[in-house]
């Protein structure tokens, strides 16, 4: 009977003691892996704050000195006034009137002129040959005028796009701003928005299948006689193969000007 008394009651006391130390190590390193985490957040989020701006707005790239710009509009100006002095005011239908001359007539021109050089007798006895010589070279350099004066607003145009593109979407981000304003009530700000929202009507497809509240709504308002128009409802229970619904909702608003006469044809 002396044998089960022999017992060793530490055991359990020293397992104890380990499973706390083994519990409190992890503590530690959770807590410097949220440290870390936070601090890898807050620079993450002020790399996307830096580079945000620079990324949304496209550049003028290379952009034009200002002095450039009236330096262009003054020699511009200068060949305006050149030209008011030797241009005609030609209206529209005295263009229509006056021959055009294009690919084919230009080949026309250059083989009459040669045609005239090896056979001056037949001239008429107001043109001679030096007078059709100057008057087509008087032409040539015109057109010539005129092609590098397209290149030229090719060119201008080009930066009118690109200028334009830029200013629109400066304006464009100043909205987005006013109008997250406006969604906290800013002072000031719902009335800019108000202003502004004017310039983005919303837009109304007609072409599609009107909504199940739509209809209700337009249904309603035709029998009670507030607008005027015709509501059709086809509806056709599928048999062997799949069914057919159609809805046709035609609601005329605004037509004030049709209830004088008795009857009216409308097309949509």
């Amino acid at each position: 009977m002396a044998r089960p008394k022999k017992t060793t009651a530490k055991k359990p006391v020293a397992k104890k003691t380990t499973t706390k130390a083994k519990a409190t190590a992890p503590k530690k390193k959770a807590s410097t892996a949220k440290v870390s985490t936070k601090l890898k957040g807050l620079d993450g989020t002020i790399k996307l704050l830096a580079g945000k701006p620079s990324a949304r707005r496209p550049p003028n790239n290379p952009e034009m000195p200002q002095l450039t710009i009236n330096h262009l509009n003054d020699m511009l100006n200068d060949m305006k006034n050149i030209l008011d002095n030797y241009s005609q005011h030609l209206r529209a239908l005295d263009r229509k009137r006056l021959n055009g001359v294009g690919i084919r007539k230009l080949g026309f021109i250059e083989r009459s002129y040669e045609y005239a050089l090896e056979n001056a007798e037949f001239l008429p006895h107001y043109l001679t040959i030096d007078r059709f010589g100057e008057d087509i070279q008087y032409f040539m350099d015109f057109r010539s005028l005129f092609d590098l004066t397209r290149q030229l607003s090719e060119k201008l145009w080009n930066i009118v796009i690109q200028s334009s593109d830029v200013a629109y979407t400066d304006a464009l981000e100043f909205y987005a701003s006013v109008r997250e304003a406006a969604k906290r009530r800013v002072d000031a700000a719902e009335t800019i928005h108000h202003d502004l929202s004017t310039f983005f009507p919303r837009k109304r497809h007609g072409t599609e299948e009107p909504t199940e509240a739509r209809a209700k709504k337009d249904f309603n308002a035709l029998l009670h006689g507030k607008h005027d128009g015709k509501l059709f409802i086809e509806n056709i229970s599928p048999k062997m193969t799949g069914g057919k619904r159609k809805l046709v909702d035609k609601t005329y608003r605004d037509t004030a000007q049709f209830r004088e006469t008795e009857s009216a044809d409308f097309t949509e």
